[in-house]
């Protein structure tokens, strides 16, 4: 019992890490700019499609996945970059003016950076398990985003904690912390994906 429990957490630290460094060396290889979009894609894809099967997540799937993870990975990555870019600086400039209203309009877009942020993970999780337009993920990332409050709270408890232990051990950065955060929020949005089969079945 206690040896297949170790086992099974060996495999889970192993995969974890084994993504993590995979997810550091395909950003080198796209110069940083070009690599970091399709490299998140490519861990959500790899960790989607093979879970904690660590044997199955080798060199030449993680350059396909990779390759083909190029145009669509930068575009998320982008285009939910440039958003949240835009709202930081809103953010930041309202924060200099001290008023009521303006203290509203700092919650009001620190709420469209958490959306900006959940909708992105949510698109690269649509990207990895279905197959359709990237107008339709947009869509769906948005509608799935407001499909299940304790899920968005156990996604900002994530993200919230990955944080704090990375800021305690920055050597996570390199070993487990972008794999970590994958698999936690896909851990967690699985009830928002069971709502959303349903409603697609529904529609179909």
């Amino acid at each position: 019992m206690l040896g297949k429990f170790l086992e099974g957490l060996f495999h889970r630290v192993y995969t974890l890490l084994k993504l993590n460094l995979y997810f550091w060396l395909l950003t080198l290889m796209g110069a940083f700019v070009l690599g970091i979009g399709p490299a998140f894609l490519t861990v959500a894809q790899l960790f989607i499609r093979y879970k904690w099967e660590y044997k199955e997540i080798n060199w030449k799937t993680v350059m396909t996945t990779y390759k083909e993870s190029m145009k669509r990975g930068n575009l998320f990555f982008y285009c939910s970059s440039l958003i949240m870019l835009i709202f930081v600086l809103n953010l930041y400039y309202s924060i200099q003016l001290k008023h009521m209203v303006f203290l509203m309009i700092d919650f009001l877009l620190i709420f469209a950076m958490v959306i900006t942020f959940v909708t992105y993970i949510y698109a690269l999780f649509i990207e990895s398990k279905y197959e359709t337009s990237i107008k339709n993920i947009w869509q769906l990332s948005f509608m799935m985003f407001f499909m299940d409050f304790w899920t968005l709270v156990k996604f900002c408890i994530v993200v919230c904690g990955i944080g704090w232990l990375t800021y305690h051990s920055p050597a996570l950065i390199l070993f487990g912390s972008f794999s970590l955060l994958i698999a936690l929020l896909h851990f967690f949005s699985k009830k928002v994906f069971e709502k959303l089969e349903q409603r697609l079945e529904f529609v179909a």
